[in-house]
């Protein structure tokens, strides 16, 4: 069977000897027998079980919640980031955050084993007992354990060691999407992420939740927010209805516009039986500048309709306030106060500016997109079951859905009636912020570009483009606007290692790399490419980096800048798309590229 018109035929994506995912999950639920829980700080000081009983409490009783994340250079930077936290929100006269997300580095992601020789990227690893006992116990503000957490091949041992000292929050499912540096099995991944899910299942009845945070999967790349609600429901009955665990779906940060937030937020909420409290509501990441001052404005109307929207539904949340300078480099802890201060300020201003908003326009919008979310599970599931697919086994469905990749579920599956004008063959329901700002700036390149000339020199130059981390947009305006301007666009994908890079390069014959960076690993990574570059002879390849390029170094708490070095080792770095372009026409004409 094709399967649903696309031309392939999905069972051939399922290897033949894949195991049945339900018998991971038993295994994961088994571990529960042999594992003493222990509450956190957080928990002890405010008479709870767990997070999600704290939150229901809260939305009880209307109490505001935020959340805030952290994570510096390593661990001992980090738990002590979150002390000053705590103590500036005192000593300011407002209320502490409620949790926080840890934003772990991605070799936390695999098997302990094999940490220590991965590539050591931006945030903090957790190596000990006492490392994760102070996770949960640095300050009373509940942890979730989540970047790198669930989702990768070292789910199990992650799932086990949070659970221990008192984490109920667990992620991220959606990061089941990723690959971790130099792990390729995908099968041994599956197994994992199903037996952790199975051991959190086991403790559903004592409040603890598997996260999601769904832009960190497919719908950070879709192209209307109607498929958002219908892959959280994907997500949730996966979670819920074949595993057994509770799922607290959070969302958030690809999203400028705050009325459409708001009506996301809330057909999430509508396709939530349970009224699980998600985890937290991300903060804009996409509307912030270079200019930090001006990114304030940015900040407090995110915040102010994120509150407005849980006040008057009771959702039971925790926005993200995101610091002025996050899109620029990691934050630090000072800054990460700043914005959790000026959170709390708002809450003072919720209840004068909620009711004069349209709350009629908004939840029509949320209307619209739970009939389309319901369109979307709808037909996944119909569509994969008719193909063969067997619906029931969780591994067969996380594992199709991961193979068919975000285009394709999203082509298939989508809600929006079919139009040849949109990207993906649908006009969507409501598009997505990112996908209508992208193509905004991609059409903006291009007649910049277009006034310039000098593409022609261009035309037909093959370029290879990754990402050395899970950043997709950054690489699919770079391979639009570079494929519109003539060149031939080798898209290599996302979380790839420099040697991946490297073989690519030598069977397409690139003429050049261009690689993106937004994980704290530009210098080394860079350095890294070049070397196996030049073992392979290949080392005349021009190397093109771009994003976030910096890193830690000792005795600095915050990544540094590493342009220089790069620049030094051979590695040109265009600070925009446009001046790419340039280095490329340059480059082919014999020139010296920028």
């Amino acid at each position: 069977m094709s399967g649903l018109g696309i031309g392939v035929d999905l069972g051939s994506l399922l290897p033949a000897d894949l195991p049945d995912g339900r018998e991971a999950v038993a295994e994961g639920k088994a571990l529960a027998a042999g594992l003493t829980r222990e509450p956190s700080l957080f928990c002890r000081e405010n008479g709870v079980g767990s997070e999600r009983e704290w939150r229901e409490r809260a939305r009880a009783e209307g109490i505001a919640c935020t959340c805030m994340n952290i994570g510096l250079a390593n661990w001992p930077d980090t738990r002590e980031a979150i002390g000053r936290i705590y103590e500036d929100a005192l000593s300011r006269g407002v209320r502490p955050p409620d949790r926080f997300n840890l934003i772990a580095e991605r070799r936390m992601g695999l098997p302990k084993a094999k940490r220590a020789e991965a590539p050591q990227e931006t945030g903090p690893a957790l190596w000990t007992e006492q490392d994760w006992h102070e996770l949960a116990n640095a300050a009373p503000i509940q942890p979730e354990a989540a970047d790198n957490m669930i989702g990768g091949p070292g789910s199990v041992e992650n799932a086990v060691d949070a659970l221990r000292v008192g984490i109920t929050h667990i992620g991220v499912l959606s990061q089941y999407s990723w690959r971790w540096p130099y792990w390729d099995d995908e099968v041994s991944q599956t197994m994992a992420v199903l037996k952790a899910a199975g051991l959190l299942a086991a403790f559903k009845d004592e409040g603890v939740c598997f996260d999601s945070y769904l832009e960190d999967g497919y719908p950070g790349v879709f192209h209307d927010y109607a498929s958002y609600v219908g892959w959280s429901m994907l997500e949730r009955h996966i979670s819920e209805s074949l595993i057994g665990a509770a799922y607290s779906c959070s969302w958030g940060g690809l999203t400028q516009d705050p009325v459409i937030k708001s009506a996301v937020t809330l057909a999430l909420d509508a396709v939530n039986p349970d009224r699980v409290p998600a985890g937290f509501v991300q903060g804009d990441t996409i509307g912030n500048t270079p200019d930090f001052d001006s990114n304030m404005a940015v900040v407090s109307t995110d915040v102010l309709f994120m509150k407005m929207v849980d006040r008057r539904y009771r959702l039971g949340g925790a926005p993200i306030a995101v610091p002025v300078t996050e899109t620029e480099r990691i934050p630090s802890w000072q800054e990460v106060a700043t914005v959790q201060t000026i959170s709390r300020r708002l809450e003072e201003y919720v209840p004068m500016v909620e009711p004069s908003v349209d709350w009629g326009t908004i939840e029509a919008m949320r209307d619209r997109l739970v009939a389309g979310g319901r369109a979307f599970f709808d037909s996944a599931l119909r569509g994969l079951a008719a193909a063969g697919i067997d619906t029931t086994d969780p591994a067969r469905l996380l594992l199709i859905l991961k193979r068919l990749g975000a285009n394709r579920c999203e082509e298939l599956f989508g809600a929006g009636e079919p139009d040849a004008d949109f990207p993906r063959g649908r006009r969507p329901i409501l598009q997505t912020d990112l996908v209508k700002n992208t193509m905004v700036q991609r059409e903006e390149l291009l007649a910049e570009l277009g006034k310039r000339g000098g593409e022609e020199a261009i035309r037909g130059m093959k370029v290879l483009v990754s990402s050395t981390d899970v950043h997709e947009f950054a690489s699919f305006l770079l391979a639009s606007t570079l494929e519109a301007a003539g060149t031939d666009v080798i898209d290599f994908g996302i979380n790839r290692d420099p040697e991946d890079i490297v073989k690519a390069v030598i069977e397409s014959d690139a003429d050049a790399v261009v690689v993106t960076t937004h994980n704290g690993v530009a210098r080394s990574f860079g350095q890294r490419l070049m070397s196996e570059l030049g073992a392979a002879d290949a080392g005349s390849v021009p190397v093109f980096m771009g994003g976030v390029l910096n890193e830690d170094v000792d005795g600095s708490e915050i990544p540094i800048d590493v342009r220089s070095d790069l620049n030094a080792g051979g590695i040109r770095t265009p600070e925009t798309i446009d001046r790419l372009v340039d280095a490329l026409v340059e480059h082919r004409g014999g020139g010296v590229a920028a």
